[in-house]
């Protein structure tokens, strides 16, 4: 068994220590000399891969025709795709990126390929969402992330696309986003968050039965933390000794999205390590 993991930042690298820790053999790929130093701290094998490639990168016929590509990143028998969208920054091409990347993949012999998607791709919705929902695709960011995953779909062997819930874990406890004076609003609304630890633990079992199918399969990956933003965030301050956060006073009843995972712990059998997140904060502290 053999992975490659395009985009090795924060969760990347939690993966691929973890894998190369059971003797699994991974190349990683990194943009910035920030992740390259990161990574070489790690003894993390990596190579710089900058995207989107040029146009030749779609039309290419054979890796060895790429220039500026280590083809050793798409002949690997597992690819995972953790580059971050970005379009908070105003970026629009992502779908370009997972494109290029599923060509490359096809290109290299592949055998699965794993995407990291995100659970924004609901934003828009109201209450309970899950995998068969229908989608808010006026909306231009669900529309890029909607494209990207299209994309994805054109890949001819496996392909199981995670819809990852907002992160928490090492290094990024929700308490240390708090701003003082900040006033947050939606208090009832549900929040919708998933641990590192969970995320590695589902990656790897999908590692572990690459070799079972080649389906396509789309998963939720959250958490059933059963709290509202104003309690959550209460006691995320709380663990870290912070003043409490202050929420706009609203008897409203609760509004905004519950994602639900469901599919994957059915299919997977799969059994969150942290899945209620408020007794982690607690035990955080």
């Amino acid at each position: 068994m053999s992975v490659s993991i395009i985009g090795c930042g924060w969760l990347g690298q939690a993966l691929a220590t973890r894998l190369m820790a059971n003797k699994i053999d991974i190349i990683a790929s990194y943009q910035s000399k920030k992740t390259s130093d990161k990574l070489a701290d790690l003894a993390i094998p990596a190579t710089k891969l900058v995207l989107p490639l040029s146009e030749e990168a779609i039309t290419a016929d054979n890796l060895d025709s790429i220039t500026n590509v280590d083809v050793s990143l798409f002949q690997q028998s597992v690819l995972i795709i953790a580059i971050p969208p970005q379009l908070k920054k105003g970026r629009v091409d992502y779908p370009l990126k997972i494109q290029q990347l599923i060509h490359l993949a096809e290109l290299g012999g592949t055998q699965h390929i794993i995407l990291l998607n995100s659970t924004a791709i609901y934003n828009g919705l109201q209450g309970r969402v899950d995998e068969t929902s229908k989608l808010e695709l006026s909306a231009e960011k669900v529309a890029s992330l909607v494209a990207a995953e299209q994309a994805a779909e054109k890949f001819t062997k496996r392909l199981t696309i995670l819809r990852l819930a907002g992160l928490v874990g090492p290094n990024r406890h929700p308490g240390k986003f708090l701003q003082a004076k900040r006033v947050f609003e939606n208090p009832n609304a549900p929040v919708n968050l998933v641990h590192q630890i969970d995320v590695v633990n589902i990656i790897e079992q999908l590692i572990d039965s690459s070799n079972l199918d080649m389906e396509h399969c789309t998963y939720n990956v959250v958490s059933n933390t059963d709290s509202n933003r104003q309690q959550y965030y209460q006691v995320a301050a709380a663990a870290l000794n912070l003043p409490v956060p202050n929420f706009v006073c609203d008897q409203q009843p609760a509004t905004g999205k519950k994602i639900i995972g469901e599919k994957l712990r059915a299919v997977l059998d799969y059994r969150y390590q942290q899945d209620e997140l408020l007794v982690w904060l607690k035990e955080s502290s």
